[in-house]
């Protein structure tokens, strides 16, 4: 009887953090989301430098869609997420003292517990996704 009830006591506790598992995922931006929301207005839903705002930019977008071909078929995700989070120098990004998407992340993240680490998780999360536009 005691075993009974462990077992069943057991599989509504799984039961329940599956639900409160999914319900967290849910609630977690994906890789295109968050490229779509912080790069596609520049570079594109497709990461080919042709957003919508790419035409009113003073220099010319890089293709995002073949930094593994231009890289010796080898993605530089370190570098790419280096331009994304500021600490490489970018110049449509700003200034490496106040990189654009390094500055707004930590700042929107910051009144959270563990902001650095958020924050560089979105930055991978895009590194990504990034990677899955290469052609």
């Amino acid at each position: 009887m005691v075993r009974k009830i462990l077992y069943l006591t057991s599989l509504v506790g799984v039961g329940i953090l599956g639900l409160q598992l999914a319900a967290w995922c849910s609630e977690i931006d994906t890789g295109r989301d968050l490229y779509l929301r912080y790069c596609g207005s520049c570079h594109g839903k497709d990461g080919k430098g042709d957003g919508f705002v790419s035409p009113f930019l003073k220099i010319e977008l890089p293709d995002l869609s073949l930094l593994k071909k231009n890289n010796k078929g080898v993605f530089p995700f370190s570098g790419v997420m280096a331009s994304i989070d500021g600490s490489r120098v970018v110049r449509g990004h700003g200034d490496p003292a106040m990189p654009v998407w390094g500055e707004v992340f930590r700042k929107e993240l910051e009144p959270q517990k563990y902001h650095e680490l958020t924050f560089l998780l979105k930055v991978k999360i895009i590194a990504e996704y990034i990677s899955t536009l290469q052609r």
